[in-house]
């Protein structure tokens, strides 16, 4: 993760609701209505003269190249490099209104280039449309059906407007070009996936040096669907499933900041996390600057909260590296210097020593962050092992109580196996005190059970130390968006339900990833995405139990905790507005919270279960939570 702050962000009018939502290089991924998301992919294709196709457009972010966010609003620029080395730029916007967006594209050729076209390629979900049909403007529909033609392309021709139906009407999608383009739909099945491909030509043949071209192309969804059937919820209070002390965030830097005010005072952590900033530490040890300030006034909030928190190591000194003032500061998996390891070690020990007596604050935990990748710190498993023994030795005979956290490691998918060299070391498990991971890029549910498998093998905490669907998603700020914010819920609900974590860590609680507005005065504007974190946050009881809760619909997610007569239920609704028949709710008044993208954190009508089955409304794309205190009210 980046260590510089965003303070810009943008949104759409007050009141607006989003028509699209864009990946980290301003890719659109889906369009939005109050129905399921419509996943349409944008991208731009260079096709050569061969007739090979390249995207402009990567589905990951290059290190050090690729999209660019200009300004405040949803507007990108792109180099783009051809196998021949012709190169160009790409620039686009999108402009959202109440009856759908308006993608406007322009191409300016840097060098001279050889391409039979350049396209705007729009992937519409087979799925969804197949047995419906294409209407080009001023021509006969064209089915969509099972069994493709003998070629794959379905429609070519010159167009100012194509729509695309399915076969029940429900749901329709029009394309309207600024001007007649050549077009083309395509039933596309290949290694990257299966869908229909509408192409649209931004300019086709040779390309002289200098040379510009546009298209622009609005694009609006119907969609009418049927109401959903009711979805079957169940909570099954005689199982609890695993202990749960909290959700928390990262505030690993930028604590200066007042959205990092904002939070600490208006979300109730469970768990935290910060930066052991030692580049900074090594040379003010003696008088400590603003950043280090901030971080251990910060660590005192989270000890007087009672927040037990990890802290964590990105970069070192120079001279601790073998490759020292050999690379830059974002070289990934640079290596520990062996002779230095003292030296090392003294540097760590007299930063929490500092903390402890000048701040009365000591870290639960300490790890190197994402050492599995090397942020920016390598370790393999073999080295991972030596680094707990070594640095876990010496902070027990310096008296702290800092443990080890075992891995750290980013992404979630099958990164357990960097933990299990230290796992299956005795010597290294004494200095241990939990397990961690990222969840960036999400993870299938048998790669985040065997997360939650290894802690409870090992019989320690499971925490989710950064929480976050895109870790490239800072670039062009596209985590400023009720849909990632949706992205981020149904994330942590799967986590709940496959992880089985004792604590997560969102990524950030600060101006990274923000969940908050700072105006120029310093005041704060909470965004829809922090009222999401707040149902997690303030809603679930501390030092809780997680019951298994269950779902018959694949949009709608459930996660169910207890502690003694405290019970708090999440319904994450992904799609469409409808009811939920709740079974095993205990009787009495639960009070209902509600967010959506247009009202958030509204306290709704209780209802009272008596034991039976419970209906609940659901808006489309909200969370709702219930909760209820059926008996004593008992302390953390």
């Amino acid at each position: 993760m980046r260590y510089w702050t965003i303070l810009i962000l943008f949104c759409l009018p007050a009141g607006a609701a989003e028509k699209a939502a864009y990946d980290s290089n301003g890719r659109i991924i889906a369009l939005l209505s109050d129905a399921e998301d419509f996943e349409l992919v944008s991208n731009f294709v260079a096709v050569l003269p061969s007739g090979k196709r390249v995207p402009l457009l990567s589905g990951r972010r290059e290190r050090g190249r690729g999209t660019v966010r200009q300004g405040g609003t949803p507007d990108w620029s792109s180099p783009f490099e051809l196998p021949d080395g012709g190169r160009g730029r790409m620039e686009w916007k999108s402009e959202e209104d109440a009856t759908g967006l308006k993608y406007s594209i322009a191409m300016t050729a840097e060098t001279a280039f050889e391409v039979d076209a350049i396209e705007l390629v729009l992937d519409a979900p087979r799925a969804g449309l197949v047995n419906g049909r294409l209407s080009p403007e001023n021509a006969e529909p064209i089915a969509l059906a099972a069994a493709r033609p003998p070629g794959p392309v379905l429609f070519r021709g010159e167009a100012a407007r194509l729509r695309l139906e399915d076969a029940a009407g429900h749901l329709a999608l029009d394309i309207t070009f600024d001007k007649p383009s050549q077009a083309a739909l395509v039933d596309r099945w290949d290694t990257l996936g299966r869908s229909y491909q509408v192409r649209a030509a931004i300019v086709r043949g040779a390309v002289a040096s200098g040379a510009t071209a546009s298209l622009a192309a609005t694009l609006r969804l119907a969609n009418k669907s049927p109401a959903p059937a009711p979805a079957r919820l169940s909570v099954d209070a005689s199982k609890p499933r695993y202990r749960f002390d909290g959700f928390g965030g990262n505030y690993c830097w930028s604590n200066l900041s007042p959205i990092s005010a904002y939070t600490l005072g208006n979300l109730k952590l469970g768990w935290a996390r910060t930066e052991m900033k030692v580049l900074q530490w090594d040379k003010q040890r003696e008088q400590p600057g603003p950043e280090l300030r901030a971080d251990f006034e910060t660590m005192r909030r989270f000890h007087q909260m009672g927040v037990p928190y990890v802290i964590s190591i990105w970069w070192l000194p120079e001279r601790f590296y073998t490759d020292a003032n050999e690379k830059p500061r974002s070289a990934h998996f640079r290596l520990i210097r062996p002779e230095r390891w003292d030296e090392l070690l003294e540097l760590l020990g007299s930063y929490l020593q500092y903390a402890r007596r000048e701040y009365g604050v000591e870290p639960d935990l300490f790890s190197f962050n994402e050492a599995n990748i090397g942020v920016y710190v390598g370790l393999t498993p073999e080295t991972h092992t030596e680094v707990i023994k070594r640095i876990g030795a010496h902070f027990r005979k310096l008296g702290l109580k800092t443990k080890m956290l075992l891995a750290d490691a980013t992404g979630p998918r099958d990164t357990h196996k960097f933990a299990l060299e230290a796992a299956s070391d005795p010597e290294a498990m004494q200095f241990v005190g939990a397990v961690g991971f990222h969840s960036w890029g999400g993870g299938t549910p048998e790669q985040y059970s065997a997360w939650g498998d290894l802690a409870e093998w090992l019989n320690l905490p499971l925490l989710v130390t950064e929480l976050g669907v895109d870790a490239a998603a800072y670039h062009t700020r596209s985590w400023n968006s009720y849909h990632y914010g949706l992205r981020e819920a149904k994330m942590t609900q799967e986590l709940l339900a496959y992880a089985r974590p004792q604590g997560t860590q969102f990524w950030q609680f600060t101006n990274d990833y923000a969940l908050a507005r700072a105006g120029q005065d310093g005041t704060v504007e909470p965004t829809a995405r922090f009222w999401l974190m707040k149902h997690f946050t303030d809603l679930t009881p501390h030092h809780s139990e997680a019951l298994a809760a269950n779902s018959s619909q694949r949009s709608v997610l459930a996660s169910a905790f207890r502690k003694d007569a405290s019970y708090t239920l999440h319904i994450l609704n992904l799609g469409a507005s409808r009811a939920a028949d709740i079974e095993g709710l205990p009787g009495g008044e639960w009070k209902v919270v509600e967010t959506t993208e247009a009202a958030q954190y509204q306290q709704k009508a209780a209802l009272r279960s008596t034991g039976a089955t419970l209906r609940l409304n659901l808006p489309s794309r909200s969370l709702v939570t219930l909760t209820a205190q059926l008996g004593p009210a008992t302390g953390d």
